[in-house]
């Protein structure tokens, strides 16, 4: 049985990796920062017990954080999903994103490069970040895996926003990545999947009454706020979207289809997320919710193709459709209808 190890394993697309990786007969360990997050995933899903080992590691990017790990046990894949977000909880660049996202690369490859000596494949979640500013207004131009966000530290370090820090913190994790590649030239091989917004529905233990205390995840808060939560007023956020489950399918497929050789994998919904699509979706779903339904104007998401002129993105995937094929992702209507339908059982 094939063993995995998968870090940060109780966060929204992790536990769906994980699902996955259970479902396909791996043999998984996880990380979690503490015991309260192990016994949320086994209370969300008891048949893991048997399944998955759950290790603490409270600090990613401390020295030998993960070096009793990989020593104990002969993994043959490793995806790494763990990586700081902007929730609120961190304000400061260096300490709160820089170091923990680029450190904690390096610490879980050094780590792998001495003792994981049966590793086959890296896989890391990176962001269409890395490829481009999602901040500033685009070109058309379409983006493609050979595209990167030059970024400066200090940028991120005068604006101390929660968005710009991840934005710079996950490319640099990134090209510490490569470079770390590049200059210890690993047996094993690395993919980086770069993706955009996602959505879906949650698969982690969620407390009813959770939104807006902290206790959701950020893509689930977003969805909420900005079309099921009444009245709620936003700025225009990036417009391509991954459903998470397509997204946790393909870091699975990626240990052995894409374990060819190193890459980066650029993918997106071809259907881009528009707010008027979404409301319309829900209000013909849900018509006892029409009159809670966030308005066109008010939602934060691009509301139409019209009106799609701050963010024109384009996304070219279709190196990634030549590895994993042209069914990867599913419908826009699927993806809102799903996980709409979670939210509103924790509501």
């Amino acid at each position: 049985m094939p063993k995995v190890f998968l870090t940060g394993a109780n966060g929204f697309l992790a536990t769906h990796i994980l699902s996955q990786l259970v479902e396909n007969g791996y043999e998984v360990t996880g990380t979690v920062r503490t015991q309260s997050k192990a016994e949320d995933v086994f209370v969300a899903h008891p048949s893991f017990k048997s399944k998955v080992k759950l290790v603490v590691v409270p600090d990613l990017s401390a020295a030998g954080a993960y070096d009793q790990i990989l020593k104990e046990t002969r993994f043959d894949y490793i995806i790494h999903t763990a990586s700081p977000v902007p929730d609120g909880s961190g304000k400061d660049f260096d300490e709160d994103f820089l170091r923990p996202a680029v450190q904690g690369n390096l610490e879980l490859l050094n780590a792998a490069l001495t003792y994981s000596k049966a590793l086959t494949h890296f896989c890391f979640t990176g962001s269409v970040v890395s490829v481009t500013d999602v901040t500033k207004p685009f070109s058309g131009k379409a983006l493609t895996a050979n595209d990167w966000n030059e970024v400066d530290p200090d940028v991120a370090r005068k604006a101390q926003h929660g968005g710009v820090s991840y934005m710079y913190a996950k490319t640099l994790a990134e090209k510490a990545l490569w470079k770390f590649v590049e200059d210890k030239t690993p047996d094993f091989t690395v993919s980086v999947i770069l993706s955009p917004f996602i959505i879906g529905p949650p698969l982690q233990r969620l407390d009813e009454k959770a939104f807006g205390k902290g206790r959701t995840n950020l893509s689930s808060d977003v969805f909420y706020d900005n079309f099921l939560r009444p009245g709620t007023d936003g700025k225009p956020l990036f417009s391509a979207y991954i459903d998470v489950r397509d997204l946790a399918i393909l870091h699975v497929r990626a240990l052995t289809e894409a374990s060819d050789k190193n890459r980066r994998i650029l993918l997106a919904n071809p259907e881009p997320l528009f707010a008027g699509t979404v409301l319309e979706i829900l209000r013909e779903e849900y018509p006892q919710l029409r009159e809670r339904l966030s308005s066109v104007p008010g939602a934060a998401m691009v509301a139409s193709k019209e009106e799609d002129t701050e963010h024109p993105y384009r996304i070219d995937d279709s190196d990634t459709r030549s590895v994993f094929g042209d069914k990867i992702y599913r419908s826009l209507r699927e993806t809102v209808i799903d996980t709409a339908n979670r939210l509103l059982e924790i509501e």
